[in-house]
């Protein structure tokens, strides 16, 4: 349940500077997010609540930008049932956008269920997967796929300059079948009423945010609905400020608590 793409954790917090920035001006930093369930489920699920944390955190190497993020989601249901899930992931992707390195692991309860490793790079004859774990096996990645960081430059891009629409294939070593294809609108910017010196308040709390919307589809392109969407709020700097995931069953909402700016590396 909830196992939404890579993608779609890693877009959180990952712009600290004006949306425009290049990549080598991005602010290493370390996010921490509360996550709730807030829809009653359909009868097609049996949680009765849903209640985790995550924490993101993003800095600079010499050549290119690395992330781990690690989430801890409890599932309850009935009257004495939970489930413990934590998700977590290292990645890296170079300043280039031409090398994509990737390491993801889901446990239930402790118990490792997923366990996803590998690299992708674009060359000469197109985008070629290795993946080492769960097994030794090659992809080769349809023709303009893009990585995290290089879609969300271009989706930043977009918004700055007013546009609305931003389909895009992109691969984010979440899933061991490939990229998937993510339709996306962006709304007018909005001003939300908001004191940051509110008692706790993010120091980013108040500033204006894209109301953006992913529909996200499976790997092969044929589907009619969307796997899953998600809405998110996007702040001028980029982060999200809080963001909804709909999978047809619950609804589960992360709310930004905090950010730690972290020092800038030197190579």
């Amino acid at each position: 349940m909830f196992r939404h793409r890579l993608f779609f954790v890693a877009l959180l917090g990952i712009w600290m500077n004006a949306p425009l920035a290049k990549a080598e001006e991005l602010q290493p930093h370390r996010a921490y997010y509360t996550i709730s369930m807030i829809s009653v489920p359909s009868i097609k699920s049996t949680v009765t609540d849903v209640r985790g944390t995550m924490m993101l955190e993003l800095f600079k190497t010499c050549d290119g930008w690395a992330s781990q993020q690690v989430s801890d989601v409890w599932h309850y249901s009935g009257e004495d049932e939970v489930e413990h899930i934590r998700w977590g992931s290292v990645t890296f992707e170079s300043v280039d956008n031409r090398f994509f390195k990737f390491n993801v692991f889901r446990k239930v309860d402790d118990e490792l269920v997923e366990d996803i490793r590998g690299q992708a790079t674009k060359c000469a004859k197109g985008i070629e997967v290795s993946y080492q774990k769960p097994n030794k096996v090659t992809l080769t990645l349809p023709e303009g796929t893009l990585f995290p960081l290089e879609y969300t430059q271009g989706l930043l891009k977009i918004a700055e300059e007013g546009e609305h629409m931003y389909p895009a294939v992109v691969f984010d070593g979440s899933s061991t079948e490939g990229p998937a294809e993510i339709d996306v609108f962006v709304g007018e910017k909005k001003v939300m009423a908001g004191s940051p010196e509110a008692e706790g308040a993010h120091q980013f709390a108040a500033q204006p945010f894209w109301p953006v919307r992913f529909s996200v589809y499976g790997e092969e392109g044929c589907q009619y609905e969307a796997e899953y969407t998600t809405t998110q709020e996007l702040l001028p700097n980029g982060i999200i400020k809080q963001y909804v995931i709909d999978d047809g069953t619950i609804k589960i909402r992360g709310v930004l608590d905090r950010v730690e700016v972290l020092p800038k590396e030197g190579c």
